[in-house]
């Protein structure tokens, strides 16, 4: 998220009605931001590890070696997890630390989720992907998942130590595994992901047929067993595969379109709400090292105003 000009920040309002950010422009109408944000505030000692830096380190090599992410300053390494080095320390970092504290608190945030049992990784630029805080829709063979997406910002314009910004999207697999014949079928060239067992999480689908699967991931390729993974599916292979009808039926159950195959007028109020509902489902707060947490606090709305 991008800092506000100052010119243009009208007011940053607390709204303790719903999820729904309610931010209002010049007669009702719509304002220049709409966004669905939450207060975090941090408690206690967050404590990290410090690893000096010499040169020649290569932070991926060192991630690879440790088996754990690193945040990369000039002259030490980064982690939110203990590490067993004997030139690494721990060192309480205060909260004023900016990007590095917000490291520390997205690598809790994906641990708490898989210590609860649910699906978690990053994205890009940061951003969080949890599964399985709502329960998921079956349809045609397909499953719908309601995937939160969680991005952590420091905002100028905001007094808490950080903010929550969360969207809803839904993912698409197939509710078969590449066991079967008829999913490996289609497979080759797609994203195929991991439903138990200990393989890769995801990856792309080079060779297929119900009892051989490998998948690359990067510039490796790991052989792994198929009836571990589902088929993540897209509009494309969804026609393609099952036609327009079967399409239709996941965007109902998505939200996005009504029972009649109209779009629904009331999807991004839905998705709002839903957000909601799904960052509390994280359970709260969330331990960040040994003696610190996070702390969710109330929705945040901020309006723009309106060019003269």
């Amino acid at each position: 998220m991008c800092s506000l000009a100052a010119a243009e920040v009208a007011a940053v309002a607390r709204s303790q009605q719903s999820d729904i950010v309610r931010p209002i422009g010049k007669d009702g109408g719509m304002p220049g931001l709409f966004l669905n944000a939450y207060d975090v505030a941090f408690e206690g000692d967050i404590a990290m590890w410090r690893l000096p830096r010499t040169d020649g380190d290569d932070r991926r090599e060192l991630e690879r070696a440790l088996s754990t992410a690193l945040w990369a300053e000039r002259d030490a390494f980064w982690s939110a997890r203990e590490l067993d080095r004997k030139d690494a320390r721990r060192v309480v970092v205060p909260t004023g630390r900016g990007r590095l504290i917000l490291f520390a608190a997205r690598e809790a945030l994906v641990d708490h989720a898989h210590q609860s049992g649910r699906e978690a990784w990053f994205g890009r630029a940061g951003d969080m992907h949890f599964v399985g805080l709502l329960a998921a829709q079956e349809s045609d063979g397909f499953v719908v998942e309601p995937e939160l997406v969680v991005r952590l910002a420091e905002e100028a314009y905001v007094t808490s130590d950080a903010i929550a910004i969360v969207r809803t999207r839904s993912r698409w697999r197939t509710a078969a595994t590449l066991a079967d014949p008829q999913v490996a079928e289609w497979s080759v060239g797609e994203s195929a992901i991991r439903l138990r067992g200990d393989g890769p999480r995801r990856g792309r689908v080079e060779i297929s047929d119900g009892n051989t699967l490998r998948l690359r991931i990067g510039p490796d390729t790991h052989s792994v067993n198929p009836a571990d993974y589902a088929l993540v599916v897209r509009s494309r292979l969804v026609v393609a595969w099952r036609g327009t009808q079967a399409l239709r039926d996941l965007n109902v159950a998505s939200g996005m379109l009504t029972v009649s195959n109209k779009r629904n007028r009331y999807a991004v109020k839905d998705r709002f709400e839903m957000a909601g509902k799904m960052l509390r489902a994280l359970e709260w707060p969330v331990p960040v090292s040994s003696e610190g947490k996070l702390v969710l606090g109330k929705p945040i709305g901020i309006r723009l105003e309106e060019p003269e």
